[in-house]
């Protein structure tokens, strides 16, 4: 919880990176990971028949009962969407591929089955996490013999790590600085002149990747300048 002494910081620059690469994610094997709003496809099978059913599942859990999501009959001209996938999914007739834009509720298994096979397709896993937001910078004091301490707060998405840089290189090892709350947390003890420069937080998840930046200039009085 920040008090009311701290104060965001200038801006100078931000950096983003965008979490869908591609119009289209294929899974590489049994898991796959993608972003909201990213469409991700799921291949077909290797051989296409001219007849039968084929169904493309979906389940939560390993143990939940398997939901019909594409229902198709090799000889209809069109699949059967179950209705709260309708805008969002693209069943490929000519090589039975699954393709789905992606929401955090559609976590979970996915499989694609012949009715009139015993054994059924393998289940993929699709993990779907939020891209994150840009980092917002705060600060609690700039005064020199201070203990400066910058937080970098993302509100939207899980942050895998955090990492700082000074004058665009890591932070030096020192115990003048030191890291908390999994490293979104700076703490420069002792500020002196020396400091000031040019920081940046940089946060990653395994679907985007953010990191703003600010310009610090250390003063006896106190004052944060920015250019």
């Amino acid at each position: 919880m920040r008090s009311a002494g701290w104060v965001p910081v200038a801006l100078l620059s931000v950096g983003i990176v965008s979490a869908c690469q591609s119009t289209g994610l294929a899974p590489t094997g049994d898991r796959v990971v993608g972003a909201v709003g990213c469409t991700v496809v799921f291949p077909g099978p290797e051989h296409i028949d001219t007849t039968g059913v084929v169904r493309w599942e979906y389940k939560q859990n390993e143990n939940d009962p398997e939901l019909t999501v594409v229902l198709y009959y090799v000889a209809s001209p069109n699949p059967e969407i179950l209705p709260e996938y309708k805008d969002r999914v693209v069943f490929n007739m000519s090589d039975w591929s699954l393709g789905l834009k992606m929401q955090l509720a559609d976590q979970g298994l996915y499989r694609l089955r012949r009715e009139e096979e015993e054994k059924s397709g393998k289940w993929i896993k699709l993990e779907v996490i939020e891209p994150l937001s840009k980092p917002e910078l705060f600060r609690n004091s700039s005064l020199a013999g201070s203990t400066i301490e910058m937080v970098c707060n993302v509100t939207v998405g899980r942050v895998d790590s955090y990492q700082w840089k000074k004058d665009h290189k890591p932070l030096p090892r020192s115990d003048h600085y030191q890291l908390s709350w999994n490293n979104s947390v700076l703490l420069i003890l002792n500020a002196i002149q020396a400091d000031s420069g040019c920081y940046s937080c940089k946060v990653t998840n395994e679907v985007s990747e953010n990191e703003t930046s600010l310009e610090l200039t250390i003063s006896a009085d106190g004052n944060l300048y920015s250019e």
